[in-house]
């Protein structure tokens, strides 16, 4: 009976550890393919973030992805640019203080900001004059500020520059201070910003020291011809 009974007991045993066996074995497999992939190194991480333009599974951008890598300056578009008065230097006013802004009214206008003419700004107020001058039917204006600390200083520079481009359209003009008219946002930074209005601003470009180049010029000049088109 003893014996029996001790039969039992193992037959119960390897019964349990049989189960448990089982149990153990599924409970493996679950864990296996339930399990996460390996967390990104650090170094790995944000790497999205530095590529403009990164896309999702569906092609679409994801600009939750992405960063800004243009310079931002200069009044949003849909802003109402304000009055400020300027001295002319080179155009039809010059000796005289007004406000441009206020002269050309609801016209088209190329407002070109700067702090320092290099070569490049010269072309591009070179280029803004010859489209000025073919669109005199869409009645085109422009004028360029030159913001200044010393405006007496500057202006024989504007003179030379009207002289040696053949300037005849666009008004070289002289605001006095460095820092930005009222509401038009002109970054410390910005060495060149182009605001393009007709009532409200259409286009805005701006470029640090060095940055404006022939393919910022062109681009400059599209939008021109857009806005009039």
């Amino acid at each position: 009976m003893c014996r029996n009974r001790f039969t039992q007991i193992l037959s119960a045993s390897a019964a349990a550890l049989l189960l448990s066996a089982v149990m153990l074995s599924g409970c493996g497999k679950t864990e296996t393919t339930a399990e996460a992939p390996p967390a990104a190194p650090e170094s790995d991480l944000g790497t999205a973030a530095t590529i403009p333009g990164a896309e999702t599974s569906s092609g679409q951008p994801d600009m939750s992805q992405t960063e800004t890598v243009s310079f931002q300056s200069g009044m949003d578009v849909g802003a109402i640019p304000m009055p400020f008065e300027v001295e002319d230097v080179t155009g039809p006013n010059k000796g005289d203080t007004l406000c441009y802004r206020c002269l050309y009214g609801e016209r088209p206008v190329v407002g070109i900001f700067v702090r320092e003419l290099d070569p490049k700004a010269e072309t591009l107020i070179q280029q803004i004059d010859q489209e000025v001058a073919s669109h005199q039917s869409d009645k085109l204006a422009a004028f360029v500020v030159l913001l200044t600390d010393d405006p007496a200083k500057v202006k024989p520079e504007l003179e030379k520059i009207a002289s040696e481009k053949k300037i005849q359209h666009v008004p070289l003009t002289v605001f006095a201070g460095t820092e930005s008219p009222l509401g038009y946002n002109v970054k410390k930074e910005a060495a060149v910003n182009v605001m393009l209005w007709e009532g409200d601003v259409k286009a805005n470009r701006a470029f640090r020291t060095g940055e404006l180049d022939d393919a910022g010029i062109q681009e400059v000049v599209e939008d021109t011809r857009l806005m009039v088109n």
